[in-house]
Protein backbone atom coordinates (compact mmCIF):
# COMPACT_ATOMS: atom_id res chain seq x y z
CA UNK A 1 0.00 0.00 0.00
CA UNK A 2 1.37 3.63 -1.27
CA UNK A 3 1.64 6.59 1.61
CA UNK A 4 1.93 9.50 1.24
CA UNK A 5 3.24 13.00 3.86
CA UNK A 6 -0.46 13.87 4.78
CA UNK A 7 -1.58 10.75 5.86
CA UNK A 8 0.55 7.71 5.74
CA UNK A 9 -0.80 4.99 4.60
CA UNK A 10 -3.69 5.57 1.90
CA UNK A 11 -7.19 6.11 2.91
CA UNK A 12 -9.37 3.11 3.12
CA UNK A 13 -12.79 3.10 1.31
CA UNK A 14 -14.85 4.32 4.60
CA UNK A 15 -12.15 6.78 5.17
CA UNK A 16 -11.97 7.99 1.70
CA UNK A 17 -15.63 8.45 1.43
CA UNK A 18 -15.96 10.53 4.67
CA UNK A 19 -13.10 12.40 3.79
CA UNK A 20 -14.04 13.80 0.36
CA UNK A 21 -17.54 14.48 1.88
CA UNK A 22 -17.18 16.14 4.60
CA UNK A 23 -13.50 17.89 4.36
CA UNK A 24 -12.92 18.20 0.36
CA UNK A 25 -10.22 20.70 0.31
CA UNK A 26 -7.88 18.77 2.33
CA UNK A 27 -9.06 15.23 1.16
CA UNK A 28 -7.79 16.71 -2.68
CA UNK A 29 -4.44 18.00 -0.81
CA UNK A 30 -3.98 14.13 0.30
CA UNK A 31 -4.97 12.57 -2.91
CA UNK A 32 -2.55 14.71 -4.99
CA UNK A 33 0.24 13.47 -3.00
CA UNK A 34 -0.68 9.83 -3.73
CA UNK A 35 0.24 7.90 -6.52
CA UNK A 36 -2.77 7.53 -9.15
CA UNK A 37 -3.81 3.53 -9.36
CA UNK A 38 -7.04 1.68 -10.74
CA UNK A 39 -9.90 3.03 -8.98
CA UNK A 40 -12.66 1.61 -10.51
CA UNK A 41 -12.37 -1.87 -8.72
CA UNK A 42 -11.12 -0.48 -5.50
CA UNK A 43 -13.57 2.55 -4.77
CA UNK A 44 -16.09 3.30 -7.60
CA UNK A 45 -17.46 -1.11 -7.62
CA UNK A 46 -17.91 -1.05 -4.38
CA UNK A 47 -19.95 1.89 -3.67
CA UNK A 48 -22.36 1.21 -6.60
CA UNK A 49 -23.05 -1.84 -5.85
CA UNK A 50 -23.90 -0.68 -2.13
CA UNK A 51 -26.18 1.86 -4.05
CA UNK A 52 -27.56 -1.30 -6.43
CA UNK A 53 -28.28 -3.52 -3.24
CA UNK A 54 -30.17 -0.34 -1.79
CA UNK A 55 -32.63 -0.26 -4.49
CA UNK A 56 -33.18 -3.89 -4.44
CA UNK A 57 -33.44 -4.12 -0.77
CA UNK A 58 -35.96 -1.24 -1.10
CA UNK A 59 -38.17 -3.29 -3.30
CA UNK A 60 -38.04 -5.94 -0.89
CA UNK A 61 -38.92 -3.54 1.95
CA UNK A 62 -41.74 -1.56 0.05
CA UNK A 63 -42.99 -4.61 -2.45
CA UNK A 64 -42.26 -7.85 -0.61
CA UNK A 65 -40.72 -11.04 -1.72
CA UNK A 66 -42.61 -12.45 -4.17
CA UNK A 67 -40.90 -14.30 -7.56
CA UNK A 68 -42.43 -12.50 -10.17
CA UNK A 69 -41.51 -10.14 -12.83
CA UNK A 70 -41.00 -7.11 -10.47
CA UNK A 71 -38.46 -8.66 -8.74
CA UNK A 72 -36.75 -10.05 -11.53
CA UNK A 73 -36.99 -6.63 -13.27
CA UNK A 74 -35.53 -5.31 -9.93
CA UNK A 75 -32.14 -7.60 -9.84
CA UNK A 76 -31.92 -6.46 -13.59
CA UNK A 77 -31.99 -2.95 -12.20
CA UNK A 78 -29.36 -3.43 -10.32
CA UNK A 79 -26.97 -4.87 -12.50
CA UNK A 80 -27.75 -2.54 -14.74
CA UNK A 81 -26.80 0.01 -12.37
CA UNK A 82 -23.20 -0.96 -11.28
CA UNK A 83 -22.61 -1.42 -14.98
CA UNK A 84 -23.96 2.11 -16.01
CA UNK A 85 -22.64 3.81 -12.90
CA UNK A 86 -18.98 2.56 -13.35
CA UNK A 87 -19.28 3.72 -17.48
CA UNK A 88 -20.48 6.74 -16.49
CA UNK A 89 -17.20 7.21 -14.38
CA UNK A 90 -14.83 5.90 -17.00
CA UNK A 91 -16.53 7.98 -19.66
CA UNK A 92 -16.19 11.10 -17.24
CA UNK A 93 -12.59 10.44 -17.05
CA UNK A 94 -11.28 10.12 -20.98
CA UNK A 95 -13.69 13.59 -21.16
CA UNK A 96 -12.10 14.86 -18.21
CA UNK A 97 -8.35 14.64 -19.42
CA UNK A 98 -9.79 15.70 -23.25
CA UNK A 99 -10.82 19.22 -21.53
CA UNK A 100 -7.71 19.13 -19.43
CA UNK A 101 -5.41 19.41 -22.65
CA UNK A 102 -7.86 21.63 -24.66
CA UNK A 103 -7.34 24.17 -21.66
CA UNK A 104 -3.54 24.26 -22.53
CA UNK A 105 -2.56 22.11 -19.55
CA UNK A 106 -1.31 18.10 -19.00
CA UNK A 107 -2.38 15.58 -16.81
CA UNK A 108 -0.41 12.94 -15.28
CA UNK A 109 -1.38 9.53 -16.00
CA UNK A 110 -4.40 8.23 -13.64
CA UNK A 111 -5.31 11.61 -12.51
CA UNK A 112 -8.46 11.81 -14.53
CA UNK A 113 -9.20 8.54 -13.32
CA UNK A 114 -8.90 9.91 -9.81
CA UNK A 115 -10.61 12.93 -10.60
CA UNK A 116 -13.88 10.80 -12.07
CA UNK A 117 -14.12 8.22 -9.67
CA UNK A 118 -13.69 11.00 -6.14
CA UNK A 119 -15.61 13.33 -7.58
CA UNK A 120 -18.76 11.11 -8.19
CA UNK A 121 -18.83 10.08 -4.54
CA UNK A 122 -21.47 12.15 -3.60
CA UNK A 123 -23.58 10.81 -6.49
CA UNK A 124 -23.07 6.60 -5.41
CA UNK A 125 -23.70 7.68 -1.83
CA UNK A 126 -26.54 8.76 -3.26
CA UNK A 127 -27.80 6.12 -4.44
CA UNK A 128 -28.81 4.71 -0.80
CA UNK A 129 -31.14 7.36 -0.98
CA UNK A 130 -33.32 3.91 -2.77
CA UNK A 131 -34.38 3.15 0.60
CA UNK A 132 -36.19 6.40 0.91
CA UNK A 133 -38.15 6.86 -2.15
CA UNK A 134 -39.86 10.40 -1.41
CA UNK A 135 -36.17 11.68 -0.83
CA UNK A 136 -34.09 9.49 -3.56
CA UNK A 137 -34.63 11.78 -6.38
CA UNK A 138 -33.76 15.41 -3.96
CA UNK A 139 -30.30 13.05 -2.70
CA UNK A 140 -29.28 12.63 -6.12
CA UNK A 141 -29.84 16.17 -7.75
CA UNK A 142 -28.10 17.60 -4.70
CA UNK A 143 -25.48 14.71 -5.23
CA UNK A 144 -24.97 16.04 -9.27
CA UNK A 145 -24.30 19.28 -7.33
CA UNK A 146 -22.04 18.30 -5.00
CA UNK A 147 -20.40 16.29 -7.48
CA UNK A 148 -19.50 19.58 -10.04
CA UNK A 149 -17.90 21.70 -6.94
CA UNK A 150 -15.74 18.35 -5.99
CA UNK A 151 -14.67 18.45 -9.30
CA UNK A 152 -13.48 22.30 -9.36
CA UNK A 153 -11.57 21.83 -6.15
CA UNK A 154 -10.40 18.61 -7.58
CA UNK A 155 -8.81 20.19 -10.52
CA UNK A 156 -7.60 22.84 -8.82
CA UNK A 157 -5.27 20.02 -6.73
CA UNK A 158 -4.26 17.61 -9.51
CA UNK A 159 -4.07 19.74 -12.36
CA UNK A 160 -2.18 22.86 -13.26
CA UNK A 161 -4.54 24.82 -15.52
CA UNK A 162 -3.63 28.25 -16.81
CA UNK A 163 -5.17 31.06 -14.56
CA UNK A 164 -6.88 28.58 -12.64
CA UNK A 165 -9.34 30.97 -11.03
CA UNK A 166 -11.15 31.64 -14.06
CA UNK A 167 -10.13 28.69 -15.53
CA UNK A 168 -11.45 26.02 -13.28
CA UNK A 169 -14.90 27.49 -13.01
CA UNK A 170 -15.46 27.45 -16.71
CA UNK A 171 -13.82 23.69 -16.80
CA UNK A 172 -16.56 22.54 -14.57
CA UNK A 173 -19.16 24.62 -16.64
CA UNK A 174 -17.74 22.89 -19.56
CA UNK A 175 -18.13 19.50 -18.66
CA UNK A 176 -21.40 19.85 -16.46
CA UNK A 177 -22.58 21.05 -20.30
CA UNK A 178 -21.12 17.88 -22.33
CA UNK A 179 -21.93 15.32 -19.53
CA UNK A 180 -25.89 16.66 -19.28
CA UNK A 181 -25.91 16.57 -23.14
CA UNK A 182 -24.11 13.02 -23.32
CA UNK A 183 -26.77 11.47 -20.70
CA UNK A 184 -30.07 13.04 -22.36
CA UNK A 185 -28.82 11.38 -25.56
CA UNK A 186 -27.81 8.08 -23.76
CA UNK A 187 -31.80 8.23 -21.95
CA UNK A 188 -33.68 8.69 -24.94
CA UNK A 189 -32.33 5.79 -26.39
CA UNK A 190 -32.27 3.87 -23.38
CA UNK A 191 -35.46 4.40 -21.64
CA UNK A 192 -37.33 2.72 -24.48
CA UNK A 193 -34.88 -0.02 -24.87
CA UNK A 194 -35.70 -0.88 -21.18
CA UNK A 195 -39.55 -0.54 -21.17
CA UNK A 196 -39.35 -2.48 -24.48
CA UNK A 197 -37.20 -4.59 -21.89
CA UNK A 198 -39.48 -4.64 -19.19
CA UNK A 199 -42.75 -5.72 -21.02
CA UNK A 200 -40.76 -8.82 -22.62
CA UNK A 201 -39.64 -9.61 -19.14
CA UNK A 202 -43.22 -9.87 -17.89
CA UNK A 203 -44.83 -11.28 -21.09
CA UNK A 204 -41.91 -13.98 -20.69
CA UNK A 205 -42.60 -14.96 -17.19
CA UNK A 206 -46.54 -14.78 -17.80
CA UNK A 207 -46.07 -17.57 -20.45
CA UNK A 208 -43.67 -19.50 -18.34
CA UNK A 209 -45.94 -19.35 -15.61
CA UNK A 210 -47.97 -23.11 -14.78
CA UNK A 211 -52.04 -23.01 -15.50
CA UNK A 212 -53.56 -21.41 -13.38
CA UNK A 213 -56.52 -23.65 -11.78
CA UNK A 214 -60.29 -22.25 -11.89
CA UNK A 215 -60.08 -21.92 -8.39
CA UNK A 216 -57.47 -19.58 -8.54
CA UNK A 217 -57.26 -15.96 -8.21
CA UNK A 218 -58.13 -14.63 -12.25
CA UNK A 219 -55.84 -12.70 -14.41
CA UNK A 220 -55.02 -9.07 -13.31
CA UNK A 221 -57.17 -6.38 -15.76
CA UNK A 222 -54.40 -5.01 -18.45
CA UNK A 223 -55.04 -1.44 -17.30
CA UNK A 224 -54.20 -2.35 -13.29
CA UNK A 225 -50.85 -3.91 -14.95
CA UNK A 226 -50.60 -1.36 -16.70
CA UNK A 227 -50.37 1.46 -13.85
CA UNK A 228 -48.59 -1.01 -11.41
CA UNK A 229 -45.78 -1.14 -13.92
CA UNK A 230 -45.46 2.82 -14.65
CA UNK A 231 -46.27 3.40 -11.32
CA UNK A 232 -43.00 1.66 -10.00
CA UNK A 233 -41.45 3.01 -12.84
CA UNK A 234 -42.49 6.95 -13.22
CA UNK A 235 -44.97 7.11 -10.47
CA UNK A 236 -44.57 10.71 -8.74
CA UNK A 237 -42.48 10.57 -5.08
CA UNK A 238 -44.67 13.31 -4.06
CA UNK A 239 -47.66 14.14 -5.58
CA UNK A 240 -48.49 17.95 -7.55
CA UNK A 241 -50.58 20.31 -6.01
CA UNK A 242 -53.90 19.48 -8.44
CA UNK A 243 -54.34 22.84 -8.47
CA UNK A 244 -51.23 22.66 -11.05
CA UNK A 245 -53.64 19.53 -12.77
CA UNK A 246 -56.16 21.78 -13.45
CA UNK A 247 -53.90 24.45 -15.16
CA UNK A 248 -53.51 22.41 -17.84
CA UNK A 249 -57.20 22.24 -19.60
CA UNK A 250 -57.37 24.51 -21.75
CA UNK A 251 -60.62 27.04 -22.78
CA UNK A 252 -61.95 24.80 -25.66
CA UNK A 253 -61.44 21.49 -26.92
CA UNK A 254 -62.18 20.18 -30.66
CA UNK A 255 -65.60 20.26 -31.87
CA UNK A 256 -66.81 23.42 -30.24
CA UNK A 257 -66.42 21.95 -26.76
CA UNK A 258 -66.23 24.82 -24.01
CA UNK A 259 -65.03 24.44 -20.94
CA UNK A 260 -67.46 24.75 -18.23
CA UNK A 261 -66.08 24.26 -14.56
CA UNK A 262 -63.16 22.29 -13.65
CA UNK A 263 -62.64 20.35 -9.85
CA UNK A 264 -59.79 18.85 -7.76
CA UNK A 265 -59.17 15.53 -5.12
CA UNK A 266 -56.12 13.92 -3.94
CA UNK A 267 -56.00 10.68 -1.51
CA UNK A 268 -54.81 7.53 -2.09
CA UNK A 269 -51.86 8.18 -3.99
CA UNK A 270 -53.73 9.85 -6.86
CA UNK A 271 -54.00 13.32 -7.59
CA UNK A 272 -56.73 14.24 -10.01
CA UNK A 273 -58.22 17.75 -11.64
CA UNK A 274 -61.72 17.15 -13.45
CA UNK A 275 -63.05 19.77 -16.23
CA UNK A 276 -66.54 19.59 -18.09
CA UNK A 277 -67.03 20.89 -21.48
CA UNK A 278 -70.22 21.93 -23.31
CA UNK A 279 -71.23 22.14 -27.01
CA UNK A 280 -75.23 22.72 -26.92
CA UNK A 281 -76.42 19.94 -24.87
CA UNK A 282 -73.31 17.80 -25.21
CA UNK A 283 -71.20 17.38 -22.44
CA UNK A 284 -67.35 15.65 -22.42
CA UNK A 285 -65.79 15.32 -18.97
CA UNK A 286 -62.15 15.09 -18.92
CA UNK A 287 -59.61 13.85 -16.03
CA UNK A 288 -56.51 14.61 -15.52
CA UNK A 289 -54.64 11.76 -13.13
CA UNK A 290 -51.29 11.95 -11.61
CA UNK A 291 -50.33 8.90 -9.86
CA UNK A 292 -47.47 7.68 -7.09
CA UNK A 293 -45.05 5.18 -7.03
CA UNK A 294 -46.91 3.44 -4.29
CA UNK A 295 -50.29 3.86 -5.25
CA UNK A 296 -52.76 1.21 -4.85
CA UNK A 297 -52.53 -0.42 -8.82
CA UNK A 298 -56.58 -2.18 -8.31
CA UNK A 299 -57.54 0.97 -6.72
CA UNK A 300 -56.53 2.92 -9.46
CA UNK A 301 -57.48 0.85 -11.99
CA UNK A 302 -61.46 1.14 -10.68
CA UNK A 303 -61.24 5.07 -11.51
CA UNK A 304 -60.63 4.33 -14.95
CA UNK A 305 -63.22 1.90 -15.34
CA UNK A 306 -62.04 0.28 -18.33
CA UNK A 307 -63.76 -2.34 -20.60
CA UNK A 308 -62.83 -6.00 -21.47
CA UNK A 309 -62.14 -5.74 -25.02
CA UNK A 310 -65.19 -7.03 -27.77
CA UNK A 311 -68.12 -5.87 -29.77
CA UNK A 312 -70.80 -4.28 -27.43
CA UNK A 313 -74.49 -4.04 -27.95
CA UNK A 314 -74.13 -0.20 -29.83
CA UNK A 315 -70.42 0.00 -30.02
CA UNK A 316 -67.24 -1.35 -29.06
CA UNK A 317 -64.33 -1.56 -26.43
CA UNK A 318 -60.92 -2.13 -27.66
CA UNK A 319 -57.52 -1.39 -25.90
CA UNK A 320 -53.70 -1.73 -26.73
CA UNK A 321 -50.20 -1.05 -25.22
CA UNK A 322 -48.07 1.27 -27.75
CA UNK A 323 -43.96 2.58 -25.99
CA UNK A 324 -45.19 1.56 -21.96
CA UNK A 325 -48.24 3.43 -22.22
CA UNK A 326 -52.03 1.70 -22.14
CA UNK A 327 -54.82 3.16 -24.22
CA UNK A 328 -58.57 1.84 -24.03
CA UNK A 329 -61.39 3.44 -26.04
CA UNK A 330 -65.12 2.24 -25.80
CA UNK A 331 -68.31 3.84 -27.42
CA UNK A 332 -71.88 2.90 -26.55
CA UNK A 333 -74.50 4.52 -29.04
CA UNK A 334 -73.91 8.39 -29.36
CA UNK A 335 -71.48 8.68 -25.67
CA UNK A 336 -67.50 7.84 -26.12
CA UNK A 337 -64.88 7.11 -23.69
CA UNK A 338 -60.88 7.16 -23.99
CA UNK A 339 -58.25 6.42 -21.07
CA UNK A 340 -54.72 7.22 -22.23
CA UNK A 341 -52.30 5.66 -18.91
CA UNK A 342 -48.95 7.42 -19.00
CA UNK A 343 -45.42 7.61 -17.32
CA UNK A 344 -46.71 8.80 -14.16
CA UNK A 345 -50.20 10.43 -15.34
CA UNK A 346 -53.53 9.51 -16.67
CA UNK A 347 -56.22 11.07 -18.82
CA UNK A 348 -59.82 10.27 -19.35
CA UNK A 349 -62.37 12.19 -21.40
CA UNK A 350 -66.21 10.66 -21.54
CA UNK A 351 -69.31 11.92 -22.64
CA UNK A 352 -72.23 12.74 -25.04
CA UNK A 353 -69.33 12.82 -28.38
CA UNK A 354 -68.01 10.76 -30.77
CA UNK A 355 -65.10 8.41 -30.23
CA UNK A 356 -62.68 11.27 -32.36
CA UNK A 357 -63.71 13.93 -30.01
CA UNK A 358 -62.77 11.82 -26.81
CA UNK A 359 -59.22 11.12 -28.70
CA UNK A 360 -58.85 15.13 -29.92
CA UNK A 361 -59.56 16.20 -26.03
CA UNK A 362 -56.85 13.84 -24.59
CA UNK A 363 -54.52 14.83 -27.71
CA UNK A 364 -55.02 18.61 -27.63
CA UNK A 365 -54.04 18.32 -23.18
CA UNK A 366 -50.85 16.38 -24.20
CA UNK A 367 -49.65 12.97 -22.50
CA UNK A 368 -46.38 13.38 -23.43
CA UNK A 369 -46.46 17.15 -21.99
CA UNK A 370 -48.03 15.86 -18.95
CA UNK A 371 -45.23 13.39 -18.50
CA UNK A 372 -42.56 15.54 -18.62
CA UNK A 373 -44.34 18.12 -15.88
CA UNK A 374 -45.54 15.24 -13.68
CA UNK A 375 -43.86 12.34 -14.43
CA UNK A 376 -40.80 10.81 -12.33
Amino acid sequence: MSTNVLSGERAGLAARVRGVLIGPQNEWRRIAEEEPTPLIGAYVAPLTVLGAAAGLGAHLLYRGVALDADLVWAGIAALLYVALAIAAVTAAAMLIAFLVRRFGAEIEHGRAGQLAAYASTPILVAGLGALIPPLAALLIGAGIIYALILLGLGVGRLVSLPDPENNAPRFVLTFAAIAAAFATAVAAFAAPALNAGREALSHAMAAAAPAVAATETPPRPEAELAIERLAQSDGAQVLADPARLAEQFPDTLPGGFARRSVTTAQGGGVARADATYAQGGATLNVAVIQFSYDVDAAAAAGLFDVAPDGAREDGYARSQSIDGRFYAEQVDGDSARYVVIGRGVAMIAEGAATADQARAAVETIGLQRLEAAFGR
